[in-house]
């Protein structure tokens, strides 16, 4: 038998990636990870959904939208599945690995999830140095399914010290959108409820009010240097989390 027909016998495994924002269809971030696959092993597939933050649709939706996506996509391949996603695409698949990994969906399975800058990141979880902090959102943990995550120091999204005052954006904008009166009268509606039930992350004490001061910091690290785009490509931590599929998805 030829090494190609036996690459043809090997089982194939599908990894459903979720875009980052304003990128559902992937970017230099999702395509260096999907070019350090093995692509005898891996068929990648981008699932579509609005990745938005604002613009036409408030990002609670987005979300929202998305996960039902992937839980589509999810259902209806043969194949074992690994779940991929970048910035708000891993909260997206995080949060799916994590409902699958408390058995919500008994009929689902996923072999591992592999998550770039992801905005619910835990405490230490990471591949290769840990750039400290954990997700401007907070932090989810995902049981009982493999998970890998790669974060880029300074990298507000992903790798936010504890007390940043960063996170109130994080806090108050799930419903943020610009797109009617309506969509800012909604937004803010969820101020509102945020704030009267008690929402917020646990961020802010009078001991740290001097974090403030890296706010400026690590907002320019997103907006202008890269820490949440390049690096991950220029570091090698897309690479790394492939490899890490290649190597730990038999």
């Amino acid at each position: 038998m030829t090494g190609f027909e036996q690459a043809l016998e090997r089982e194939i495994i599908d990894v459903l990636i979720m875009g980052g924002t304003w990128n559902p269809n992937g970017e230099g971030v999702t395509a260096s990870f999907v070019d350090g696959l093995d692509r005898t092993r891996f068929r990648t597939r981008m699932i579509p959904y609005p990745a938005d933050y604002g613009s036409q649709v408030p990002f609670a939706e987005s979300l929202a939208a998305g996960r039902q996506a992937l839980l589509n996509a999810i259902e209806a391949t043969p194949n074992r599945v690994v779940l991929a996603g970048y910035s708000q695409g891993a909260a997206i698949a995080g949060d799916v690995a994590a409902e699958i990994g408390r058995g919500l969906w008994p009929h689902l399975e996923i072999a591992a999830c592999a998550l770039i800058a992801d905005p619910l990141r835990p405490v230490g979880q990471c591949l290769g140095e840990d750039p400290g902090g954990y997700g401007v959102a907070g932090q989810r943990w995902i049981p009982f399914v493999p998970t890998y995550w790669v974060a880029a120091a300074g990298d507000p999204i992903t790798a936010l010290p504890p007390g940043n005052a960063l996170r109130l954006i994080a806090d108050l904008s799930a419903y943020f959108c610009m797109k009617s009166p309506a969509a800012m009268t909604r937004w803010g509606q969820s101020l509102i409820e945020v704030a009267t039930h008690n929402r917020l992350q646990r961020w802010w004490s009078p001991r740290n009010w001097s974090t403030w001061a890296g706010v400026l910091a690590y907002a320019r690290g997103y907006l202008f240097d890269g820490r949440h785009t390049h690096d991950y490509v220029r570091l090698g931590h897309t690479a790394r989390l492939a490899e890490t599929i290649n190597r730990e998805v038999a």
